[in-house]
């Protein structure tokens, strides 16, 4: 089931710098070029980082798809405070896009 836009509305206020390009009905996630996440079937599932883990360790595992890497599922109602802090986080940790390609983001 593809996702609403909604959902993605309510990611961008929280966090109003993220990126997203959809694909096959769903919203990868995007913060300073490095992909963070996506929302899936309305589920805003984060990748799986030391930081990400270290912080949302009672948050659930969840996968993106059948046979989709596992990620963590962040939980609504959405602590903003929180998803602020986490993403910051993971970015830090997460590597750049490498050069060369074309980009891609859209929003």
């Amino acid at each position: 089931m593809p996702s609403e836009a909604s959902s993605l509305e309510a990611i961008k206020a929280i966090l109003p710098d993220v990126r997203s390009r959809r694909m096959m009905g769903e919203y990868l996630l995007y913060m300073d070029g490095k992909l963070f996440g996506g929302i899936y079937d309305g589920r805003l599932l984060l990748k799986i980082t030391k930081a990400s883990a270290g912080m949302l360790r009672d948050f659930p595992p969840d996968h993106p798809y059948e046979g989709g890497q596992e990620m963590i599922r962040f939980t609504e109602p959405y602590d903003a405070d929180l998803l602020r802090k986490v993403v910051a986080a993971m970015c830090e940790e997460l590597p750049s896009r490498k050069r060369g390609g074309r980009s891609f983001i859209v929003n």
